[in-house]
């Protein structure tokens, strides 16, 4: 087993959450869902961070987080889909451990978060343009993780299963 954690990281509607989760029963790690930790720390949902406090602030929640993550062992750590556009927090992740980046098309983005109105950089009219719009923002950083995994064809146990190949190829497992 690797001693240092995992950092799954991508654009919201790629499964970070889901998959995380399924990861790190299978390879016998503690899950942390950041967006969670924070709501439950601030007793508020992340759109309501968002809206009464901003999303500066909510960014600062965040990094504060992963600064605590990092002295812990053992863990894989879905990030919120923001938290690793920041080079500071990109170094700090990269210090604790290995990251992964999930991927989708924006179609099937869209039909996973179509329902919700708890991402709050899709609270618009037409949800597809907005994801469209911040997957080309955010391209340039997202591709910048070496180890990608495209989620749109696979469920969150081949999605898993598919960095449990990564890991083993690096002989991290």
């Amino acid at each position: 087993m690797i001693e240092n954690n995992l950092y799954i990281t991508g654009f919201m509607g790629t499964g970070k959450s889901a998959v995380g989760k399924a990861l790190a029963k299978k390879i016998g790690k503690i899950f942390i869902d950041m967006d969670r930790a924070i709501k439950d720390r601030q007793g508020k949902s992340i759109a309501n961070i968002f809206s009464k406090l901003g999303e500066n602030h909510f960014r600062r929640l965040e990094t504060n987080l992963l600064k605590e993550l990092v002295q812990r062992d053992d863990l894989v750590v879905a990030t919120g889909g923001g938290t690793l556009l920041f080079e500071k927090n990109v170094q700090l992740a990269n210090k604790g451990g290995m990251i992964i980046c999930l991927c989708a098309n924006p179609m099937v983005i869209y039909q996973r978060t179509k329902g919700s109105n708890k991402r709050p950089l899709l609270n618009k009219r037409d949800k597809l343009e907005e994801i469209k719009y911040f997957l080309e923002k955010r391209k340039t950083q997202y591709n910048q993780f070496a180890w990608q995994v495209d989620t749109s064809k696979l469920n969150v146990e081949e999605a898993a299963d598919e960095i449990i190949n990564i890991l083993e190829k690096r002989d991290c497992l």
